[in-house]
């Protein structure tokens, strides 16, 4: 038997091609049942409803926001559905620095293409793109900066803009209406409102032929009645995919944790510039992301950069996001229609030997973030301001801001120099991670890794990793389909590795 962690953009895959390939596979998730019924235009319901820690959850100084989708699907029932492959430069790093075989450009292409026929992925048509994403679209074209149009996995899509609160129309094709129901369809079984306490180790490890029994203790909670039951599963093989906050959490409370697991938390820091427009932009409609602009992905001629994205912003989380309060918000929220808002994502990890970030059990039992910008990714965060700003004047801004506390405002093309100059300590400037990862990263060595190459705990045969905490290093680019598709090359590696076995 095998059994999946959470069936999100890692462990829905993974339960999927093991189910396929014949084995009997469980899937906890630690979210609720919802679809399409459940998925209506109340935005602040459904985002205490389907986030983890409802919306709410930051590093423990509160210095960066974290989103995370906690339901059924995970953040693929929730996100904004772009679609864009892992550069190459990034896998041939994970090869070089990681030990990571078998993953490059050439051999990954067609799992890329794999992955992108399963959730149905297609260019975004020219006649598509909302007024916010016209503003990266139009202005990059207009600067002379690379931008493309993205990949989405939707079917039908209607454009009603409301993707960041699960999709009521069944157009997108997230994880809760691909992998799930495959894996559902070959047999599996699915627990929901099911959360993992702990791992045990039941048998002593002979080092060959069928790993060592493991028992999984989980609450599986009722939400109707209120009540809750104890699930005892036990097999031999074990697949963690709560997450880069949830994978190393669980290890840890089970006693397998130390060496890298826990640690290299990367988040690809992301903060905005807005900007008044004399017209409408109404970032709450339309489809969310449709754009990238990747100019400064490798950065003064570095593998690390940062990229350019539009966010969907509704009412509910723009009026949370702006900064300030009193006079100056309400007439911010007041001109809501007429703001454009363009983000910017920084791939952190610069300096390759230094762990940014840490998820850690405390003494209490509380999970701990921690998290702090090196200097060299302060640099790129700093740098990404003016890049933002200059998008916005090109198309005809009469003021930006930056997200500071007290927002740094300028009228002028001629003053973005200033942005550059900013502030980006903690708590003074809003950051926000919607790709949390790299907690149990891929790697030969114990002591900076959480995984081998091939996806399993350090020293714990049949205990495997296949989410975004197995990633050795921030990708540059949003994380979906990379985790997608790492996720079939280690699930089916184990499929073959372990056949005859367990079936």
């Amino acid at each position: 038997m095998w059994w999946s962690l959470v069936p999100r953009a890692g462990g829905a895959v993974t339960a999927a091609r093991l189910a396929e390939a014949g084995y009997q596979v469980v899937m906890l998730e630690s979210g609720g049942w919802h679809t399409r019924s459940d998925f209506t235009d109340d935005e602040a319901a459904l985002t205490e409803r389907l986030y983890a820690d409802g919306c709410l959850r930051t590093t423990d100084d509160g210095s960066i926001a974290l989103v995370q989708g906690d339901t059924a699907g995970g953040s693929t029932t929730v996100n904004w559905m772009i679609m864009l492959r892992t550069p190459d430069h990034v896998l041939e790093q994970w090869a070089r620095e990681s030990g990571v075989a078998g993953m490059s450009p050439r051999e990954m292409a067609p799992v890329f293409e794999r992955i992108e026929r399963e959730v149905h992925a297609a260019e975004v048509p020219e006649d598509a793109h909302s007024a916010n994403n016209r503003l990266l679209l139009d202005g990059a074209r207009r600067l002379g900066w690379r931008v493309e149009r993205g990949r989405i996995n939707a079917l039908q899509c209607v454009r009603c803009g409301f993707c960041g609160t699960g999709c009521r129309h069944n157009a997108k094709q997230s994880t809760l209406l691909t992998y799930i129901p495959r894996a559902l369809a070959a047999n599996a079984q699915l627990y929901t409102d099911a959360r993992a306490e702990r791992i045990e180790l039941r048998e002593r490890d002979t080092g060959s032929g069928t790993p060592p029994l493991k028992r999984v203790q989980a609450t599986v909670r009722n939400r109707q009645q209120g009540t809750s039951h104890t699930l005892t599963i036990d097999a031999p093989i074990v697949v963690v995919a709560g997450g880069a906050v949830g994978t190393p959490v669980l290890l840890q409370q089970s006693g397998l944790g130390g060496g890298g697991v826990g640690q290299w938390l990367r988040l690809h820091p992301t903060t905005a510039v807005y900007a008044r427009y004399d017209h409408d932009i109404a970032t709450s409609t339309g489809i969310p992301l449709t754009t990238m602009c990747d100019q400064f992905l490798r950065w003064q001629g570095t593998d690390y950069g940062f990229w350019i994205e539009t966010p969907p912003m509704h009412p509910s989380f723009t009026a949370a996001a702006l900064p300030g309060a009193g006079r100056r918000h309400a007439e911010q929220m007041a001109r809501f229609n007429q703001l454009g808002v363009i983000i910017s994502l920084t791939r952190d990890g610069a300096e390759t030997t230094v762990s940014s970030g840490s998820v850690q059990v405390n003494r209490r039992g509380e999970t701990s973030i921690r998290y702090r910008l090196t200097l060299e990714d302060e640099r790129r965060v700093r740098a990404s301001l003016p890049a933002l700003a200059r998008l916005h004047f090109a198309m005809g801004a009469q003021e930006v801001s930056t997200m500071h506390a007290t927002p740094v405002t300028i009228r002028s093309p001629r003053d973005v120099g200033a942005l550059a100059t900013v502030s980006v300590a903690p708590n003074r400037m809003a950051l926000f991670s919607a790709h949390v990862n790299g907690t149990c990263r891929m790697g030969t060595n114990p002591a900076t890794s959480g995984a081998t190459p091939e996806g399993e705990r350090h020293g714990v045969r049949g205990l495997y990793i296949t989410d975004g905490a197995a990633l050795p290093t921030a990708l540059g680019v949003n994380p979906q389909e990379t985790i997608m598709a790492v996720s079939t090359v280690l699930a089916e590696r184990m499929a073959e590795r372990h056949a005859g076995l367990l079936r």
